[in-house]
């Protein structure tokens, strides 16, 4: 009995230390508590990253009210990956504010940086008394987080001191997490249409053969004919298409080309083309479509006057441009001294596009 009575006394004083620990628990648990609720939290509090690529350095809006119409003269930004006030503040990995730049205030303005470590900000200001509205400041050159595992968040503080000393007037927290962002990624491929034949559609959808019979020859009369051509294109530099071949040959007798726009004289021998609606002979048209940047080039584009010189340009466009129709006129006299023959010739139309 006296064994028993020795533990019992033992024990006892150990459970009443036990149990005056855990009241005093309590007690600083109520006085922590009533004093976080005491505070008033700023309201419609938010975090806007312009971009949310970890490392990347970038602009951040911070958006919050001041809930308590108070004079403040100073605002405390802490990043920490917990958020919760008065908790151990773990910075985190990566993230650099040192440098950050506030570049746009709007509602209660008038704050400059007056404090910053790599994960804190300090806007102090004249203590000035707040009003309603949301608040809106932007930070420059601040680099992200190296991670993307967890969020993190900015306790916020406002002070009516300077120096964010003294009693919080208004808290509060906002959070946010990075992640690699959705991509999305399209584009316009070059495009150049172009169709060449005797008569073609106004978007190149169809058109008839390439091969035109201009009859017999004879010095008292003009042979004539005509193809269509239609072009169009995004390439920021346009186009230009050249005709490219000989005059009109028979073995070795050549029928000659002007060199210069000269008007059709029938007698001679002349084999010219122009890109015009002709009256003498009859034969041809202006060119016709949406484009109004495509034109004939100045040699091939007088009424009535013909000329040919392989590999000359004859249309062109400096810029992206709508379909265009031209319609070339082809013409062939004869002298009465012409040798007889098949006199022929195949024309190669090259459009080239300039992206």
């Amino acid at each position: 009995m006296r064994f028993v009575k020795r533990l019992f006394i033992a024990i006892v004083p150990q459970r009443l230390l036990f149990t005056q620990t855990l009241i005093l628990l309590v007690v600083f648990f109520l006085m922590f508590a009533s004093q976080a609720l005491a505070l008033i939290r700023l309201s419609d509090r938010s975090l806007f990253v312009f971009d949310p690529t970890p490392g990347a350095t970038t602009t951040y809006k911070v958006t919050f009210g001041y809930t308590t119409p108070s004079t403040i003269g100073s605002v405390d930004m802490l990043f920490c990956i917990n958020p919760i006030p008065y908790m151990p503040c773990d910075p985190p990995p990566g993230l650099d504010v040192s440098h950050a730049v506030l570049s746009s205030q709007t509602g209660e303005t008038g704050y400059t940086i007056t404090g910053q470590t790599t994960n804190h900000i300090l806007l102090t200001r004249t203590a000035t008394a707040t009003g309603s509205g949301l608040s809106t400041y932007t930070f420059d050159n601040v680099v992200n987080p190296s991670y993307k595992a967890h969020s993190y968040g900015i306790r916020l503080a406002d002070y009516a001191s300077q120096d964010a000393s003294g009693p919080i007037v208004n808290l509060g927290s906002v959070l946010t997490q990075l992640n690699d962002g959705i991509f999305l990624e399209t584009q316009v491929p070059p495009m150049l249409i172009f169709c060449l034949g005797r008569t073609v559609a106004d978007d190149c959808s169809g058109g008839t053969g390439n091969y035109d019979d201009l009859g017999i020859l004879d010095p008292s009369v003009t042979l004539h004919a005509s193809t269509q051509m239609v072009v169009g294109t995004n390439a920021s530099g346009g186009y230009v298409v050249t005709v490219n071949g000989t005059t009109m040959e028979a073995g070795t007798h050549v029928i000659s080309a002007p060199t210069t726009p000269t008007v059709s004289a029938p007698g001679n021998e002349q084999f010219g083309i122009n890109l015009r609606a002709n009256s003498n002979p009859v034969v041809g048209s202006d060119p016709t479509g949406a484009s109004t940047n495509a034109f004939v080039t100045p040699n091939y584009n007088t009424s009535d006057k013909f000329m040919y010189q392989d590999g000359d340009a004859v249309a062109e466009a400096p810029n992206v441009s709508l379909f265009k129709k031209f319609t070339t006129s082809y013409i062939v006299n004869s002298s009465t001294g012409l040798r007889p023959g098949v006199y022929t010739t195949t024309l190669t139309y090259i459009c080239t596009g300039r992206f």
